[in-house]
């Protein structure tokens, strides 16, 4: 009997130190899981404005799985933190398969970020741009597409999309359209007003285009979420790892207790 007692009160111990550990764990999981939500969130508000242009669907879903992700991590903390301070074998099995879910999330977040920045973004946005912003500025029912063009070409202070000869060689508004006399849209002077486009010279209108400026910009916003996710994921792993120890030294200490009694 004495025997179970000091197995049992070593066990309490050890017990005690991880549960803190995990409590610890639990409260920064918790606060990544904030400021990853909050940064799901910002990445698709600094989208809004361009949105009717980037028609691909791997960076908006690159920032929703950041959402999801925070969401979850919000959720699985408070269970966590229940389940090592009620020492519950039922709440540390669901904390632990939420955690290898947000695991997998994290992960698949922070792949795809780098894989789509690396082999699709600049063919994707090229194809994108030219298709939406170029094909269908001032046309009937584009209303969202030229509003957003001129907001791009402004805040990039940029013309097109390999430079402002696009308009005029691909734009249908630009051929046969109503601004057929005009060189480019208005949004592409260096000092905007009505007619000012009609001249191409660099002194009067960007010279640049807009890909290399708006691939540069999404690139940032994907090395934000893949550095994200691939550092949550590895957090995820020292939760894992705390949870499955935890998860054992509780069984233990249980078997332990009815030994006693």
């Amino acid at each position: 009997m004495a025997e179970y007692k000091s197995a049992k009160e070593k066990k309490s111990n050890t017990l005690g130190c991880l549960k803190i550990l995990l409590l610890i764990f639990n409260f920064l999981f918790w606060c990544s899981g904030a400021a990853v939500l909050w940064l799901g969130i910002w990445i698709l508000q600094t989208k809004t404005k361009y949105v009717a242009l980037l028609n691909s669907a791997t960076y908006p879903a690159c920032a929703w799985i950041l959402i999801i992700a925070g969401v979850i991590i919000c959720i699985v903390g408070f269970v966590g933190c229940c389940g090592a301070i009620r020492e519950n074998k039922t709440c540390l099995i669901v904390y632990f398969v939420f955690l290898l879910i947000v695991f997998l999330l994290e992960i698949i977040a922070g792949i795809l970020a780098y894989v789509y920045q690396d082999q699709w973004l600049r063919g994707e946005l090229k194809g994108g741009l030219n298709s939406t912003m170029i094909m269908q500025y001032k046309a009937k029912g584009s209303e969202g597409i030229t509003r957003a063009t001129d907001i791009l070409q402004q805040d990039f202070r940029c013309c097109g999309v390999l430079n402002w000869r696009d308009w005029k060689a691909n734009s249908p508004s630009f051929k046969t359209g109503p601004a057929r006399n005009m060189t480019a849209p208005n949004s592409c002077c260096i000092s905007p007003s009505d007619g000012c486009a009609a001249r191409d010279h660099p002194s009067n209108i960007y010279h640049v285009g807009c890909l290399d400026a708006i691939e540069s910009y999404i690139r940032t916003y994907l090395f934000i979420i893949g550095a994200v996710g691939i550092s949550m994921a590895c957090l995820m792993i020292l939760g894992l790892f705390c949870t499955l120890c935890f998860f054992h030294l509780v069984d233990e200490y249980q078997e332990l207790d009815k030994e006693v009694h």
